[in-house]
């Protein structure tokens, strides 16, 4: 179960960063941006363009680390670090639950757009199976007397 765990952060962790690398590079918004927006890249002022790509940045740097936060949480996790459990339960969850609450947003106010609400939930999921399989695993370590 430990493996497994393990394995589960892992990849939430690469999906959190492939995530990031998307919105850190990216030279317009979304298609379902347009969707919702109801205008093209091209229609937008100047101005709201670069404002919008400096959102998308600090979006992007925001999943980027929380993948790498949670690649390295990796070694106290592999260690059986209880603390370590918690921290990349916060970490994910203070990026991907609000994350996920916008994808919704966006989808009830243009419904036909499709913003990411699988892939979001998916490393929710990944995080919460993750942390589950870890927190069920038995434990390496042994007790020192106290």
């Amino acid at each position: 179960m430990r493996k497994l765990g393990l394995g589960l952060l892992l990849l939430a962790g690469v999906i959190s960063i492939g995530a990031g690398t998307r919105y850190l590079f990216a030279s317009e918004f979304m298609p379902y941006h347009a969707v919702v927006a109801g205008k093209t890249w091209s229609q937008l002022d100047p101005g709201v363009q670069i404002i919008i790509l400096g959102m998308l940045k600090i979006l992007g740097a925001g999943f980027a680390a929380c993948g790498v936060a949670l690649l390295w949480l990796l070694v106290p996790l592999g260690r059986n670090e209880t603390w370590a459990r918690w921290a990349a339960l916060t970490v994910a969850a203070t990026v991907w639950i609000p994350t996920q609450y916008v994808t919704f947003v966006l989808k009830a106010a243009a419904p036909l757009a499709q913003p990411p609400i699988i892939p979001t939930a998916v490393i929710l999921l990944l995080v919460a199976l993750g942390i589950g399989a870890l927190v069920v695993a038995p434990s390496t370590r042994k007790h020192e007397a106290v």
